[in-house]
């Protein structure tokens, strides 16, 4: 069996919106470890057939990062990780400076939002994808020189740069029952997916087992709202 290209990455999802989530996606369906990070108590809608499409395949915690308890988890996951995604502001004190110096090898990729019009989900996932393979270059540099860097997509540049290269008759796959969409290419070694995790399924597996923290210390921290 054919093994997954990127089954030894793990990336650390932390998107809003549809072109952070697609980007990790991506990443999950070539075999990275993509960890979700959810609000705590955070309910999502079994029936929101576009979540359940853009987190298909990844594990899901959930972490206040602005607690201080909350950030330093996410510092201590960022130790372990190899990329970190986030379409919104991250929470003060984890400015890439900060999470660089905790984990100089990690690459975080900022990706801003594109602005809305009448192309339903076209521009968020054509950011997604520049976000994917922009992310690709700083880690080939992080595996020959084993530095990260931060990579910065602006969505209204990815449209821009889209209007030279498609027409007014390109169609994106719309979502319809959460049946899982392909990505817009394939390779040898795509991996296996699965279902989206409800927000927090993977607590204990990634607290625990990959953190090391115990299930008092797990129990403590969702008494206190920070997971």
């Amino acid at each position: 069996m054919t093994e997954a290209i990127l089954d030894e990455l793990l990336v650390i999802d932390m998107s809003n919106e549809v072109a952070g989530a697609y980007c990790c996606l991506l990443f999950g369906r070539l075999g990275a470890e993509v960890v979700r990070v959810d609000p705590p108590d955070r309910a999502r809608s079994d029936d929101d057939a576009l979540a359940a499409y853009l987190n298909t395949g990844k594990k899901s915690i959930t972490l206040d990062a602005a607690q201080p308890e909350g950030a330093a988890l996410l510092l201590r996951l960022a130790e372990r990780a190899d990329v970190l995604v986030s379409d919104a502001s991250l929470p003060e004190g984890l400015d890439y400076a900060t999470l660089s110096r905790q984990n100089p090898r990690l690459v975080l990729t900022r990706v801003t939002v594109p602005p809305s019009n009448n192309d339903g989900l076209f521009p968020e996932y054509f950011t997604g994808l520049n976000a994917f393979t922009a992310t690709l270059l700083p880690l080939v540099n992080m595996a020959i020189l084993g530095r990260g860097q931060q990579v910065e997509v602006e969505g209204a540049e990815c449209l821009a740069a889209a209007a030279f290269v498609v027409d007014g008759q390109v169609q994106w796959p719309e979502i319809e029952g959460g049946e899982a969409v392909p990505p817009p290419f394939r390779v040898s070694g795509m991996a296996a997916i699965s279902p989206a995790p409800r927000p927090g399924e993977h607590n204990d597996e990634v607290y625990c087992g990959l953190l090391g923290l115990s299930g008092e210390e797990l129990a403590r921290l969702k008494k206190a709202s920070v997971i």
